[in-house]
């Protein structure tokens, strides 16, 4: 059945089915002028006086149709005098910069201070004249259309979803950089209009489909482009914003149809709780998202150190790393003594330097546990710096004559968040071969007879903890040695006293004749007895050498660590007073 419509250009002949969803739409009121020879006849009637426009026009989709030409976008005019608003507002003196420090997304302050709120202002943030307009003028045009379309409410819960997960996606992906401006929103925006064309595109009046669906696809897809060609822009954020905006025109319906209200309040309650309880997941465990990068050290030392952290000096007087929010420090060092020290000794040393610097230095927290085989000890320090209470999560694990720490200091309100940070960092702590003792691996390699090689690498064996692997090194070392062979014994009789490891008590004292009594090499065999629990024998040692060379610098230092007297001569050591 053919029927004609009568309007200012002339008559239209159209099929029933598209006189049908042109009614549904609200293109045709009941003042149209219609012909169908079945109701009308041969003349023309007013469509509200025939029976078949009340079947067919249904008031909601009339309603929602003359919405989409006349209706007022309160909410899209409202996010643009915000906007304006607080753009005008950071004109003022010191505003801008207290809008950067306290409203931009910034994953350094939303992770480790706890800062969520900036997932959500930097959305509504412009300093430049030419960013703001722009940005605005993306938000006008989409939002005028989708607000008439889906409603004040959804085009509110749209656009601020979309900032949202704009500013996490943005947070998960380039957390060095801080970011500001309502485009993640725009995005957010466009994408939805695209989305509510494509699922309601039978729907729409002809006249609005240019405003949504693939009319609109190109001013989503042209500005992502180009964004991708800048490095100033956050393309992380526009992405984000795009897929916030298109899951929620997914979910929502046109809040002008009575049908869909509790079920588009149910989508925005779950929007809002979502991100409410995405934005305190990362308020209590943010420290735990940080991202980390390994550094290696010379020394074998890997540490874990967050991404967006500067280097700079702690308070310790150490080269480490800040925080850019000016908070927290972390220092990941290693020192070598001359002999093993044992983590609480290591602990003692670190205090000291604390304590050069601060005030009411105290140990709030410490165990032992193991770090890659080797002792460590786990430490919370609490002090006072600068008037401040501070807390300092500490980790040191002792590897032969290393002593490898990383320790991270934050403020005392913010303890328990960087305490979460320190606990990640520690547990990706690695300890390597450090590259001098590889290189001395290689030359023994190259030329496993050469004694220099293997005396080297005996040394750095020792030095890396690795006792049973230097004892063997020295030996070859010793029996290869055509020169400074006393320097060998020396090293050999001290491993011995540092680790147990080497000669036996016989070679230990055979050591000392073979080298006529060499002052160095005797300090040494003192040393070896006393680990071996012969400190009598070790003392008579010291004292037979003093008598033969009083005077010496070696004997002298060795015999005034013991505590022993200084004769000049051995007779005077017999007469007493």
């Amino acid at each position: 059945m053919s029927i004609e419509v009568k309007g200012a250009l002339g008559v239209d002949e159209l099929t029933f089915e598209d006189f049908e969803r042109r009614v549904r739409q609200g293109e045709f009121d009941g003042e149209t002028l219609v012909r169908m020879d079945v109701l009308t006849g041969r003349d023309f009637r007013k469509l509200g006086e025939l029976e078949i426009y009340q079947t067919l026009a249904d008031p909601e989709d009339l309603a929602w149709s003359k919405r989409l030409r006349h209706g007022a976008p309160l909410m899209t005019a409202l996010l643009v005098g915000l906007q304006v608003r607080i753009y005008l507002w950071s004109k003022a003196p010191g505003a801008a910069d207290w809008l950067v420090d306290h409203a931009t997304n910034w994953a350094p302050a939303v992770l480790e201070a706890g800062e969520v709120w900036r997932l959500l202002t930097y959305g509504f943030l412009h300093l430049g004249f030419t960013h703001l307009a722009l940005n605005l003028l993306f938000m006008v045009y989409a939002g005028w259309n989708l607000e008439r379309a889906m409603g004040r409410r959804n085009l509110l819960a749209v656009y601020l979803f979309a900032v949202v997960i704009g500013g996490l996606l943005s947070l998960a992906m380039s957390p060095g950089r801080p970011s500001l401006g309502a485009s993640g929103g725009d995005f957010g925006l466009i994408a939805a209009s695209v989305v509510f064309g494509w699922k309601h595109e039978d729907r729409l009046p002809t006249f609005a489909r240019k405003y949504f669906g693939w009319a609109i696809l190109p001013y989503l897809v042209y500005p992502l482009c180009l964004g991708l060609l800048s490095t100033s822009v956050d393309n992380w954020g526009h992405l984000g914003g795009l897929i916030g905006g298109a899951a929620m025109a997914t979910w929502l319906q046109p809040d002008a149809f009575t049908r869909f209200q509790l079920s588009n309040r149910r989508v925005r309650i779950a929007a809002l709780v979502g991100s409410l309880l995405g934005a305190g997941a990362l308020f209590w465990g943010g420290a735990r998202l940080v991202h980390l990068r390994p550094v290696t050290s010379d020394t074998g030392l890997v540490a874990q150190v967050p991404v967006a952290w500067h280097e700079g000096w702690a308070l310790t007087e150490d080269r480490g790393w800040v925080s850019p929010t000016q908070q927290a420090t972390l220092v990941a060092s290693t020192k070598t003594y001359t002999r093993p020290l044992a983590p609480g000794e290591a602990v003692s040393a670190l205090i000291e330097q604390v304590e050069a610097r601060a005030h009411g230095v105290r140990v709030v927290e410490a165990y032992a546990l193991e770090v890659a085989g080797q002792p460590a000890r786990r430490v919370t320090l609490a002090f006072d710096l600068a008037g401040e209470p501070q807390r300092m999560e500490l980790l040191v694990v002792t590897r032969g004559a290393s002593v490898h720490r990383v320790h991270l200091n934050a403020p005392e309100r913010e303890a328990w968040r960087y305490r979460k940070l320190a606990d990640r960092m520690f547990r990706g702590m690695e300890l390597q071969d450090p590259p001098a003792l590889l290189e001395a691996r290689a030359k023994v390699t190259n030329n496993p007879r050469s004694w220099k090689a293997n005396l080297l690498l005996a040394r750095q064996e020792a030095l890396a903890g690795n006792p049973e692997a230097a004892w063997e090194a020295y030996r070859k070392a010793y029996r290869y040695a055509s020169e400074l062979r006393g320097e060998i014994a020396v090293g050999i009789l001290d491993l011995y006293a540092d680790y147990g490891v080497g000669p036996s008590l016989e070679l230990i004292e055979g050591y000392v004749e073979a080298h006529g009594g060499d002052p160095q090499v005797v300090a040494a065999a003192a040393d070896a007895l006393d680990r071996a629990g012969e400190s009598e024998r070790g003392t008579a040692l010291l004292q037979d050498a003093w008598a033969e060379k009083p005077g010496d610098f070696a004997l002298r230092r060795a015999l005034r660590a013991r505590g022993l007297p200084l004769y000049e001569a051995p007779s005077e050591l017999e007469q007493g007073p």
